[in-house]
């Protein structure tokens, strides 16, 4: 009789302690995870960081003393907003204790920060695009209805997510960071509509490079085709691959790592666009020097001209 009785109270103290190691094994999953958004955050930062030191003299050169245009405007914005995201993802990774309102409100900073960057770089890539068209009437007026659909996909895509985020508040002393308990994977979307955005200005791109190099044109304009080129599609390679990773991601992890690559991702747009302008800058300087025909516009009226700077007959910029 008394080992019958004892049963049902072993078998509910088991029960207890499996339920307390899941608990356990369920914190300390949810623990890593917060520490690996902060490494990926301290790496996407450092990288930036990195190739802001070493394109800085490019920058300096190129940017800073020529005239101010739209496209200088776009690439200071692009280039030193991104300091400012990081900042806030890094500020977020490591205050602690903070409530369910506050990490709501650091994560609408940061999802609306990161969102907003992209589509100011994919500016930069629509106007690179639509210059190499020779500012073609169709597509000006296309190109900008394009990229408001895309504009207005993604914006409303990152609304209904960060209105979707729940947030886990662990009873921890000092506990850094915020842990996501549930959000809508339709995030993935954002990065869909974006990599279909950037294929279509991809193709369009390679469409029309290929045409210029079909009709032999001078050398100057080729050699300025093959920077655009270049650049153009291993800049959208580079995106695509990160693209689909990040849904991949989003797609099998759990909801306190959906936002894993967000930064990165966000970085690596700015890193890309900038370099797109400096790189034609390099281009086009190169080719006033060697005494080029032509006048190297802002924006450019045609492939020989379109470089996104402005110099004068002696290299120098305007």
């Amino acid at each position: 009789m008394s080992i019958s009785g004892n049963a049902p109270l072993h078998i509910h103290t088991l029960s207890m302690d499996a339920q307390s190691q899941a608990q356990s094994l369920a914190l300390f999953e949810a623990l890593q995870h917060l520490r690996l958004s902060t490494y990926f955050d301290v790496s996407a930062t450092a990288l930036y960081v990195f190739d802001y030191l070493l394109t800085l003299e490019q920058e300096v050169d190129l940017i800073w003393g020529s005239k101010w245009t739209i496209t200088k405007l776009l690439y200071l914005v692009t280039r030193y907003s991104t300091f400012v995201t990081a900042g806030v993802f890094l500020w977020t990774d490591v205050t602690p204790n903070m409530s369910a309102e506050n990490c709501l409100v650091v994560y609408k900073m940061d999802g609306w920060l990161a969102t907003a960057g992209v589509v100011l770089a994919e500016v930069i890539l629509t106007l690179r695009t639509w210059a190499v068209w020779n500012r073609h009437r169709f597509l000006t007026v296309c190109m900008p209805v394009l990229f408001l659909a895309h504009f207005v996909a993604v914006f409303t895509v990152m609304g209904i997510f960060l209105s979707s985020i729940q947030f886990l508040i662990l009873p921890l002393p000092d506990l850094k960071g915020c842990l996501v308990s549930a959000a809508n994977p339709i995030f993935r979307w954002d990065f869909i509509t974006s990599m279909m955005y950037e294929g279509v200005m991809l193709l369009l791109m390679v469409a029309k490079s290929y045409q210029q190099f079909r009709e032999a044109r001078e050398i100057s304009s080729s050699r300025l085709l093959n920077v655009i080129l270049k650049d153009g599609v291993m800049y959208y390679l580079y995106l695509s691959v990160l693209n689909i990773t990040n849904i991949i991601v989003i797609s099998s992890v759990a909801p306190d790592l959906l936002s894993l690559l967000g930064l990165l991702i966000r970085i690596i747009h700015a890193m890309l666009a900038c370099r797109v302008i400096t790189n034609i800058r390099a281009q086009a300087k190169k080719q006033v020097i060697r005494g080029s025909q032509g006048t190297i516009g802002d924006l450019g009226s045609s492939v020989g001209t379109v470089a996104f700077a402005a110099y004068d007959s002696t290299g120098s910029p305007e």
